[in-house]
């Protein structure tokens, strides 16, 4: 594999030749009155460690939450976390499920490159040996790893016992958005304004932490691969030394009980996206997206999302949602997919699926404990059959 010196700003190149593919509608806009909104982009890469050859897994862009009360009617359609990011992470996820289900395909004439059956267990597969996975973000993830960058903006004072930092006044380990910067080494939910309604989506250095212990799969890519996929390393555009000591504590000190694998590795490259936050009140796009490259040199998968749902799809509450307003990352399309590749399952539903694996169930107790231990405090139940 190349040195670690070229790599972060190859990583980086190919994640903006991919987002110039994006449809204009998809990225961001001037808004009347003359402002530029900005997005922040991310990418899954493969990594083929024989030849330094690298693959575009999954691109998203997006900097938007799902308020916790919009939940209640989604049953799997409506995308909770519509940070970059993490929809990066489900595109993978999305990729992976697609080319177990081409393999599965008798009468598929595409051949998946990343997928493969397994030699050791009869019905699951593998990812094979030659790829490990980085992830490009366009700026440092929302939450601690990012909070001494704020430390110059000024903030109102907190103490301790002020209720309102607190999503529950009982948890004192988890606070909202950025309230009370100064506390570091906390979990945060995802950034919002004051008066906007309530996210219980944490924040992507949290989700992000987790993963170095539960591996980028998800629960259904869990169940189907021989095993766990850990990224190799996260790049991120050139950052001051003293945010060195922000990445250590947020990726690693506050888990090293927990980590059991290689540390994450955080790269730098020099590269900035156009696209980016130029200004402190500049506007945030108010479209996410997603782009999927599920089989190299074939046609790519694009969707536009707004409020959780695919672009033009949505229907204020308390109407019901429209059918097929979910996209192809949401939940129930990956769990629709699942079950066509399982061709039968033994549960009623997506959470009574998830509930029965123990393991994996006991690895998330452990990370939680490990990032807030007065307790988690979960997002809406959300349901699919």
């Amino acid at each position: 594999m190349e040195s670690d010196e070229k790599l972060p700003d190859k990583i980086a190149d190919l994640a903006f030749s991919y987002y110039k593919k994006l449809k204009p509608s998809a990225k961001p806009t001037v808004r009347s009155n003359g402002a530029k909104e900005w997005n922040v982009l991310a990418c899954v890469v493969a990594i083929d460690n024989a030849s330094d050859a690298l693959r575009l897994v999954s691109l998203a862009t997006g900097v938007k939450a799902s308020p916790n009360n919009e939940l209640k009617r989604s049953k799997g359609r409506i995308l909770h976390d519509c940070h970059a990011e993490i929809l990066a992470l489900r595109g993978f996820n999305t990729v992976l499920l697609k080319q177990i289900h081409l393999l599965k395909d008798p009468m598929s004439q595409q051949v998946p490159d990343l997928i493969s059956h397994s030699r050791d267990f009869p019905g699951r597969y593998r990812l094979k040996e030659e790829f490990s996975f980085a992830l490009y973000i366009s700026r440092a993830p929302c939450g601690d790893a990012s909070m001494g960058s704020l430390c110059d903006e000024g903030s109102i004072s907190f103490t301790d016992n002020d209720r309102c930092q607190y999503i529950d006044a009982n948890n004192k380990t988890i606070l909202r958005g950025r309230s009370n910067y100064a506390k570091k080494g906390y979990v945060r939910t995802k950034p919002g304004r004051k008066d906007s309604k309530l996210t219980l989506s944490k924040s992507c250095t949290d989700k992000l932490c987790s993963k170095q212990v539960l591996s980028i799969l998800n629960s259904l890519t869990w169940d189907l691969l021989e095993a766990p996929v850990f990224l190799k390393c996260i790049v991120v555009p050139q950052f001051p030394r003293e945010a060195e000591a922000d990445f250590d504590r947020a990726f690693d000190t506050r888990i090293k009980d927990c980590i059991s694998t290689e540390k994450l590795q955080i790269l730098s490259c020099s590269q900035h996206f156009a696209d980016d936050r130029i200004y402190e009140n500049q506007p945030p796009s108010l479209t996410s997206s997603i782009l999927l490259n599920v089989i190299e040199g074939q046609k790519l998968l694009q969707q536009s999302i707004v409020n959780g749902v695919k672009s033009g799809a949505f229907v204020k509450p308390p109407k019901p949602l429209r059918k097929n307003c979910e996209t192809v990352i949401s939940r129930a399309s990956q769990w629709s997919l699942f079950k066509q590749i399982k061709g039968s399952v033994n549960f009623q539903s997506y959470q009574e699926f998830k509930s029965q694996q123990l393991c994996r169930n006991a690895l998330k107790e452990r990370i939680r404990l490990a990032l807030s231990k007065d307790g988690w405090v979960g997002t809406e139940a959300d349901d699919c059959a």
